[in-house]
């Protein structure tokens, strides 16, 4: 199920990935070039299933320590 890391200022899709935890090493690889770039992606999920033509799920924002 792919995932695509989308700019919220904009909609641009920035990548499309495979699982959560290319994700996870795109936004710390983003985030050591500049701290501010991880607030403005989001990270959309695509399902298989039909019938759904949009949804929303609660999100949980990543901080690089």
């Amino acid at each position: 199920m792919p995932l695509l890391l989308v700019d919220d200022r904009d909609g641009r899709v920035v990548a499309e990935l495979e699982s959560q935890e290319q994700v996870l090493r795109v936004l710390e690889a983003l985030a050591g070039d500049d701290p501010s770039t991880p607030e403005y992606l989001c990270v959309v999920e695509l399902h298989d299933r039909p019938g759904a033509i949009l949804a929303t799920e609660s999100s949980v924002t990543i901080r690089p320590l």
